[in-house]
């Protein structure tokens, strides 16, 4: 009996080792694949902008037939005394008579975005089209202010826009691009001729994976539900910032005049809005846009919104749920469906611009 009850223990023992074996492998395997979709689905720029199949649309855009003769004029606006910054702006067909200003998505900068706006020029040539660095990013200066970052992009664009003389403008932007032209209609909606969201960002996940990846990895002290540190040491100086990826390659292929202002600049200052900015998207994690409130774009008063996607259900980011939601609280707005390529993109814009544009009419 005692050895009947050991074989069958054994027996016991064994299954259970290779069922948990099993379970381990097909765990890891899941985690492979879970992996791979993240890299397709979430569309940011700072991990799978390159194999996103619809994001070749935006980010490092092959040329249109006619894109190469696109007149094309590059400026460094200085936007004080209002902000403490000057922004790297490029202009397609300057002689336009339709201002269509273009807000990149994520870290996003001209050089990575600058391609789809010249294939947007090249194929309307009545649009003076224009995109630019934000803050911090691309040549234009390195500056944190105090309060989050998409708003302080906000009241760059609005200054940018009064230098420029484009008001009423139609405003198109993309991802974290479009967080910042919403704080732009929300305080400035005279700025405002028509406004494109292609996409909107919301949701839980996109709050808190955001969050972490653009703010929170840079504080030593912040509790972080992913692994995504910069680096395993404290930023305690602006040298050691200068050797984390982003700020490297900013300062790579930045003037001498960008670099000391980014060395000048305070790491207490840069922490505080680090800080700052992440908690103020994970504040709107259950809202429909991130960094917005419900109640915030129900109160828009512009005279129309347009929502874009580019088509996949499953983007974590960017959940098409929340842009469907959106067109019930923002007044005169739309959601057009899915416009993955630049022939969708500007089969929803053009009647959309038009309709809303003094100049076309």
């Amino acid at each position: 009996m005692s050895n009947r009850v050991t074989f069958g223990s054994l027996l016991t023992t064994l299954f259970f080792t290779a069922l948990l074996s099993l379970s381990k492998t097909y765990a890891e395997e899941a985690e492979k694949v879970l992996d791979v979709q993240n890299d397709v689905m979430d569309v940011t720029l700072f991990r799978g902008a390159a194999n996103n199949s619809w994001f070749e649309v935006y980010f490092n855009a092959l040329p249109i037939a006619g894109a190469g003769d696109v007149e094309m004029q590059v400026h460094a606006i200085n936007l004080r005394p209002e902000r403490d910054v000057s922004l790297n702006v490029e202009i397609y067909n300057p002689n336009g008579s339709i201002p269509l200003i273009m807000t990149p998505g994520g870290n996003g900068d001209t050089r990575g975005f600058g391609g789809f706006a010249r294939n947007v020029a090249a194929a309307v040539p009545e649009l003076k089209v224009i995109v630019y660095d934000r803050r911090n990013l691309g040549l234009s200066e390195v500056t944190f202010g105090s309060e989050p970052q998409m708003v302080e992009e906000g009241e760059d664009l609005h200054i940018l826009i009064e230098r420029l003389g484009v008001a009423p403008t139609v405003l198109y932007g993309m991802s974290s691009g479009a967080r910042s032209n919403l704080i732009l209609a929300s305080r400035y909606p005279q700025d405002i001729a028509a406004l494109v969201i292609a996409p909107l960002t919301g949701g839980p996940l996109a709050a808190t994976r955001l969050s972490e990846e653009y703010f929170y990895k840079y504080l030593p002290d912040q509790k972080l539900t992913t692994t995504t540190h910069v680096s395993e040491k404290p930023i305690t100086s602006m040298q050691a910032l200068a050797k984390t990826p982003l700020w490297s390659a900013y300062l790579d292929r930045n003037t001498p005049e960008n670099q000391q202002r980014f060395f000048n600049a305070n790491i207490a200052d840069f922490l505080a809005a680090m800080k700052t900015s992440g908690d103020h998207l994970r504040e709107t994690m259950h809202q429909t846009a991130l960094g917005m409130t419900d109640e915030d774009l129900a109160a828009l008063k512009i005279p129309a919104t347009l929502l874009l996607h580019h088509g996949a259900y499953i983007d974590y980011l960017h959940p098409v749920t929340n842009a469907r939601a959106a067109t019930t609280l923002i007044h005169n707005s739309s959601f057009s469906g899915f416009a993955p390529l630049l022939p969708e993109i500007l089969n929803a814009l053009l009647p959309f611009i038009k309709e809303h544009t003094a100049t076309s009419k």
